[in-house]
């Protein structure tokens, strides 16, 4: 993902820079500048809003910054590099993810941050819909049947809002090649009940036909199942090394390193081979949408 085109990846940078320069500083003492010094100074009661910036998850108002230079005893050259990333990263619309940072687990807005960045995404998914291809009330009966007993209705609803959002990838004017591999069971369960998944079943077909995707339903008769929930994102740059991303009950768990990413591509062969063709695939959720609508 280059650096130059998102918000996301300056922050980033910004962040690494910062603490970088905070570790380099030594307090009056001789000891180690900790996050929570830098709070104090910025007159803050917890070291959050510092942190943040470390995360590269805001940038600093002109008040703080001064601040912090002081507090860090920052060299000319650091803060003319950090400067400069502030700027540049001003300058960049804030993408429109940011807005869930603090409602949502970071890893999944990173997730969301390499959808928008790959050329290539494929996305593997068992017994639930991939959640590109989910429609918002498949999502919300989703997300409020499993963890409603933690999540607030707020919270449900910006966790399903956050999911459509991330469709905006298909609307873009170079949109990313995407493929979705998943089982028949998840087409047949019928998450939110009958009407909801009618409608999702529409939209399958609707995506199909209308969208530059290929649907593969790996189908009950097939000799092994679908039994991962994984995605791999590739990447336009040369040096932009595609990762595996699979979920996990605390969030999103990422994989860059290449043995372990082509280990996910024998998985991800394993189930395309299995899997029927699009047109198949289309073909099979219109059977069985006209099987419920009938059931």
């Amino acid at each position: 993902m280059s650096v130059n085109t998102s918000a996301v990846a300056l922050g980033r940078m910004f962040g690494d820079t910062l603490q970088e320069a905070r570790k380099a500083a030594r307090r009056p003492d001789g000891r180690a500048v900790r996050q929570v010094d830098v709070a104090k100074a910025l007159k803050r009661g917890t070291r959050d809003r510092y942190s943040r910036l470390e995360r590269g998850r805001a940038w600093p108002e002109p008040d703080e910054w001064e601040t912090i230079c002081q507090v860090l005893n920052m060299s000319r050259e650091t803060r003319a590099r950090l400067e400069a990333l502030i700027e540049a990263g001003r300058e960049i619309a804030d993408p429109w993810w940011r807005e869930f940072e603090d409602e949502i687990p970071e890893s999944l807005l990173q997730l969301v941050a390499n959808e928008d960045a790959a050329q290539r995404i494929t996305a593997c998914a068992a017994n639930v819909l991939p959640a590109l291809l989910q429609t918002k009330g498949y999502a919300k009966a989703l997300t409020a049947g499993l963890a409603g007993s933690v999540l607030t209705p707020l919270v449900v609803e910006r966790s399903v809002e956050l999911r459509r959002n991330r469709r905006r990838i298909f609307d873009k004017p170079n949109p990313a090649t995407v493929e979705f591999i998943f089982s028949e069971a998840a087409l047949r369960q019928r998450i939110g009940g009958k009407d909801v998944m009618l409608e999702q079943l529409d939209s399958l077909i609707e995506d199909g036909a209308r969208r530059a995707v290929s649907i593969r339903v790996v189908p009950f008769t097939a000799p092994v199942p679908s039994t991962h929930v994984l995605h791999l994102l590739e990447f336009a740059g040369a040096d932009d090394k595609p990762i595996t991303a699979f979920d996990s009950i605390t969030g999103m768990n990422f994989q860059k390193r290449p043995k372990e990413v082509r280990e996910h591509r024998y998985y991800i062969e394993a189930m395309r081979s299995q899997a029927l063709s699009h047109l198949e695939s289309i073909a099979l959720i219109k059977t069985i949408k006209k099987e419920m609508s009938s059931a």
